[in-house]
């Protein structure tokens, strides 16, 4: 056991062991998690567009940070975090449709990747080890989900660009609401 020198209770008896495995190996049940609009006791109250704007910041902060890692591969982030740089882009993609923007997959691993996925892969990807195989499939249960998805079928998705449709013209052009862990 090692006594954390962060915690409230260094130098008391109190000593815990150190996480050393992911939380998939010590059998706990990932818990749902989906992020909600609405305010808690922690949060300022703001708009939509406010919130809406934040989001997007920090989206793009994500994107750019994991860009500049070059150093961490997909398999390490899906690991130890349940998600990796395909899950950002099939987020993105996600939400792209609900606006109303007509992208194509390759084209949010794009904005994700900052250059064409194959491009990045033959670069930066790093062929997994047998031992990373069994940890990735030992935290299965805690990996995002993608509920699938067709894309939007109305004639106006396929512009460059098109204002955002509301929800019932969104369930009309066929883009389902998202579900699922991550989601």
């Amino acid at each position: 056991p090692v006594r954390h020198r962060d915690s409230p209770t260094s130098g008391s008896s109190r000593e815990r062991a150190p996480p050393s495995e992911p939380a998939a190996m010590t059998n706990r049940q990932p818990k749902p998690f989906r992020l909600s609009s609405e305010a808690t006791p922690y949060s300022p109250k703001y708009t939509t567009t406010q919130q809406q704007a934040a989001e997007a910041a920090a989206f793009s902060s994500l994107v750019t940070h994991l860009r500049g890692r070059l150093d961490v591969p997909n398999i390490e982030l899906m690991i130890l975090g349940g998600f990796c740089r395909n899950c950002l882009a099939k987020w993105y993609l996600a939400g792209a449709w609900r606006s109303g923007l007509h992208i194509t997959y390759d084209q949010a691993c794009e904005r994700v990747y900052g250059m064409p996925y194959a491009e990045w892969k033959a670069a930066h990807q790093p062929k997994a080890t047998v031992e990373q195989l069994a940890r990735l499939e030992a935290t299965k249960p805690f990996h995002a989900s993608h509920p699938k998805q067709d894309p939007p079928a109305s004639p106006a998705a396929s512009l460059p660009h098109t204002p955002s449709l509301s929800s019932a013209e969104a369930l009309a052009a066929g883009v389902q609401p998202m579900g699922g862990v991550g989601g």
